[in-house]
């Protein structure tokens, strides 16, 4: 241990020299997918979807409600036939239950579907500003140790 702490002053102190200098780069990339027209584009076709699922089960659910009410509030019905609404109207909730689970499984696969596309685009991107900008390697803003991009070794 006592041999580490001075060599590892000693690379400190050789790679902070100007010969050695690394240029870095670091991108956000939550603001580039969410800011770039893919993203945004993305992101609207999302939400719109899932709006219109909701509407869909917001109307299953007035019905389930309606059926409810009935079931409760109808004392003409017999043991047997309120037995019998009773069950359709688990099955019913069970159904809308596994359709709405179904739905948000659907959702972040399409979400993942999509970011993926736009993050191999941006890849392009951070790419080939990376080259332009001379920089030596990029990093990922939020996320410890995610390289983006690095300099390929031309000295070899």
């Amino acid at each position: 241990m006592k041999h580490f702490l001075p060599l590892l002053l000693t690379a400190i102190f050789y790679l902070s020299s100007p010969a050695f200098a690394l240029e870095i780069g670091v991108v956000d990339l939550n603001d580039a997918l969410n800011q770039s027209e893919a993203g945004i584009r993305s992101k609207n076709i999302l939400e719109r979807r899932g709006r219109q699922k909701q509407q869909e089960f917001k109307l299953e659910e007035s019905e389930l409600r309606k059926l409810a009410d009935d079931l409760r509030n109808n004392p003409l019905l017999t043991a047997k036939a309120k037995a019998s609404k009773e069950q359709e109207l688990i099955a019913r909730q069970q159904q809308l239950r596994e359709q709405v689970r179904k739905v948000e499984q659907e959702m972040r696969q399409e979400e993942r579907r999509l970011t993926e596309v736009i993050f191999q685009e941006l890849k392009t991107v951070i790419r080939s500003i990376s080259i332009k900008e001379k920089l030596d390697l990029v990093l990922e803003k939020n996320a410890a140790q995610i390289i983006l991009y690095m300099k390929e070794d031309t000295t070899t």
